[in-house]
């Protein structure tokens, strides 16, 4: 893998870049998985501020390794050396193109019945089905829908019972395809795995997907393709307008929903150097929401890149429409009063009479699927030790404490649940010190993973 690049070869990522691509022109070493290039020996250097914003900025945890961003490409030349060239942003010839609401559907049904009309005739397509608004309406653009494959994950107490299980119950019956609920919990178990494709690339937050995706293997044969709906949300209007003044404020682009570690407790002193130097660049640009809503993906996707590449790992060959640089802009160029809360698109399922959520459909909106993994496959310690040059021990120890499941914790957790008490409860700051902790572990581990394969 670290030949990526042969001596005539240039290499660039996609407008978003959400196909990461590690490299190290100090070795001239490139490669799609970050451990193929890793350093040898036990003389690991860790980059404070990649530490600190694990991947933003392009660059990595490891010191001299980095990401190829957007609007980059790699080159090699003839004496094997890697050049890093920039190019021209090509969102900013997007910024003017403008389509109705009708059109946008009308184009997304096409660009699916476009990518499905290319497919071999023997190929089902997997679709995962949530019922929200990005995968009910790529179910609705299919025009074959006896090829269809459905599958849902509840991420509720009674998973059965959860809104996106109910709400894929109901388009299935409603379309006619198969569909089957997967029920998830044991994915603890695939951290080796997570680490063998990821290593501390991103942090171990999606091996449940690994979980999902090795079962419904199980359920299917052949080389098939798999339809995403991955970031249709972002576009569409899920993301609010923030007022950006300082580079300090680019942390309200990061959409980590809560999974960090407290950069508190990182011992490596961090100047900020790279995060500084984006907001000069493109601190102009950022007063407008549609840019905004373009970095905080283009953030996060070095974090996502397990949506499309974990079906992979299961000979499932995905593709999306919301990764197609024209669907997007044009639906981030909708007037802002029709995305905000997605309001064009709910009024679409409203006309078309997929407007599940006024349907009386009973179901539950918790999400505790993290917490029952860790109450069915219990995590082994942070290797203090270890760790402990890095961050400080006293955090370390506290993570090791929470994420282990007590039954006052349970408790906890089930009062949090409750939808007015936990709601109050956490205006009052009373946390989840479980999940807090989980989340810190999780960002955490590969980092220990790492030092362990160098040392090894």
């Amino acid at each position: 893998m670290s030949n990526l690049l042969d001596s005539k070869s240039t290499i660039e990522t996609d407008w978003l870049s959400s196909s990461s691509v590690y490299y190290d022109l100090s070795t001239s070493s490139v490669s799609k998985n970050i451990r193929d290039i890793l350093p040898t020996g036990s003389d690991i250097r860790f980059h404070p501020e990649g530490l600190y914003n694990f991947s933003v900025f392009g660059q990595t945890p490891i010191q001299d390794i980095q990401i190829l961003q957007p609007a980059e490409c790699l080159q090699r030349d003839s004496c094997g050396r890697l050049w890093l060239k920039k190019l021209s942003d090509p969102v900013e010839k997007w910024f003017n193109y403008n389509l109705s609401e009708d059109e946008i559907f009308e184009l997304i049904r096409e660009r699916v019945q476009k990518w499905e009309n290319n497919l071999s005739t023997d190929q089902e397509i997997v679709l995962p089905l949530s019922g929200g608004f990005d995968s009910r309406l790529l179910l609705w653009c299919l025009s074959d829908k006896s090829r269809v494959r459905a599958y849902t994950y509840g991420i509720s107490g009674e998973q059965n019972k959860s809104t996106e299980v109910v709400y894929a119950r109901y388009l299935a019956e409603y379309f006619g395809v198969q569909w089957e609920q997967i029920y998830l919990g044991d994915f603890h178990n695939y951290f080796l795995h997570w680490d063998t494709e990821f290593g501390l690339a991103t942090h171990a937050h999606g091996m449940y997907h690994i979980e999902f995706y090795s079962k419904i293997r199980e359920r299917i044969r052949g080389n098939q393709v798999l339809l995403s709906g991955i970031i249709g949300d972002v576009w569409a209007g899920s993301i609010p307008y923030q007022k950006l003044n300082t580079a300090s404020d680019l942390s309200k682009l990061s959409y980590s929903h809560g999974l960090r570690v407290d950069p508190r407790h990182l011992k490596l002193p961090v100047l900020h150097d790279l995060r500084d130097h984006f907001w000069e660049v493109n601190k102009i640009r950022l007063g407008d929401h549609r840019f905004q809503v373009v970095t905080s993906m283009r953030f996060k996707l070095t974090l996502l890149t397990y949506l499309m590449r974990i079906p992979q790992m299961f000979g499932l060959q995905p593709w999306s429409p919301f990764l197609d640089i024209d669907i997007a802009m044009a639906m981030l160029n909708l007037p802002p009063e029709r995305r905000a809360n997605r309001k064009w698109q709910h009024e679409f399922f409203v006309k078309i009479g997929l407007d599940l959520e006024n349907q009386n459909l009973k179901s539950s909106r918790s999400n505790n699927l993290n917490y029952q993994a860790m109450i069915l496959n219990p995590l082994e310690p942070l290797d203090v030790s270890l760790l402990s040059g890095l961050f400080a021990k006293e955090y370390l120890l506290w993570i090791n404490k929470h994420i282990v499941v007590t039954s006052f914790s349970k408790i906890r957790s089930r009062i949090l649940e409750i939808r007015k008490i936990g709601s109050f409860l956490r205006l009052m700051s009373f946390k989840n010190n479980n999940i807090e902790a989980y989340f810190a572990y999780l960002c955490l581990k590969p980092i220990e993973n790492c030092i362990k394969q160098v040392q090894t």
